[in-house]
């Protein structure tokens, strides 16, 4: 993460969007909500809705092209959205299939502009011997920070998830 001073400095080629509260464990980008900062056991406290700016934002972004279908937005303007690699629901968890997920997860992150480059795409097996899940771990430059984003997404290669 950034240090607070730097915030002001990178906030603008970061962006701003709503944030989202994952209720599955960290890094796993799962059953994604609008986060309104509201206390599970206070519902009546009224609170507005939060916003993610500057590495924040670019994490939830990269998490979201990287879970959406590619051409699952056409409709709304931003047909080459997304990514290819759901295209393998059902294939075997064998290293051509996490090649192919390499090649599609390289693809969706060129089309992110605030991604100066790809520093390293890793698909593993989750478990071992392979199962269904596989994770990918992403290192990326961002324009104008210094240290490198890191993180990881699964996927899931059974429908069932």
């Amino acid at each position: 993460m950034s240090r607070p001073r730097d915030i002001k400095r990178i906030t603008p080629q970061m962006g701003r969007d709503l944030r989202l509260d994952y209720l599955s464990t960290s890094g796993f980008f799962e059953d994604a909500d609008l986060s309104s900062g509201r206390p599970l056991d206070q519902s009546r406290v009224q609170r507005d809705l939060y916003t993610a700016s500057s590495i924040d934002n670019l994490t939830q972004a990269i998490a979201n092209r990287l879970k959406t279908r590619r051409g699952e937005l056409a409709s709304l303007g931003h047909p080459d959205y997304g990514s290819r690699h759901h295209e393998l629901y059902g294939e075997p968890n064998v290293e051509r299939t996490r090649n192919l997920i390499k090649l599609y997860v390289l693809q969706a992150l060129k089309r992110e502009p605030r991604i100066e480059k790809v520093l390293e795409v890793t698909v593993r097996p989750e478990h071992d011997p392979p199962r269904d899940i596989v994770r990918i771990e992403l290192s990326v430059r961002v324009i104008d920070e210094p240290r490198p984003l890191n993180m990881v997404v699964p996927f899931y290669l059974e429908t069932s998830q």
